[in-house]
């Protein structure tokens, strides 16, 4: 799963457009998030249709950045998440983001984001894979 990072002007009506052109070309949006930060906004979409919806948001003019995300199942307890980025340290592994996307049946589904896509997966356990 890839995650695609919208870069814009943090002004009014910038959702709107971006989830509008998504909405034109049929993509659905899976997950979204949002952040201002000196007048920019970053918002971040993992949506059904990554290629198209990298290239709709291009072709209509927004700065977009991607990369590959894991996602991955985790048990829903305390140190979870510690335990597995305890392991991404050890080995140098930096994480860029972390959206826990789902909780049911006491696992967490998590989507994280390294420096280093390759070393990272290679450090998941396989049945944590989702």
């Amino acid at each position: 799963m890839s995650r695609i990072v919208v870069i814009a002007e943090n002004e009014a009506g910038v959702l709107a457009d971006i989830a509008g052109t998504l909405a034109r070309h049929g993509i659905n949006i899976e997950t979204i998030g949002a952040e201002a930060l000196a007048g920019k906004g970053a918002i971040t979409l993992i949506t059904d249709d990554h290629d198209g919806a990298l290239r709709a948001l291009t072709d209509a003019g927004f700065k977009t950045v991607s990369d590959g995300t894991l996602v991955l199942r985790l048990r829903d307890e305390p140190g979870a998440l510690a335990r597995l980025a305890e392991k991404f340290k050890r080995a140098g592994v930096s994480i860029q983001s972390v959206h826990f996307l789902d909780r049911r049946d006491g696992y967490a589904t998590v989507a994280i984001s390294a420096d280093d896509r390759a070393r990272a997966e290679a450090l998941v356990e396989p049945e944590t894979a989702v």
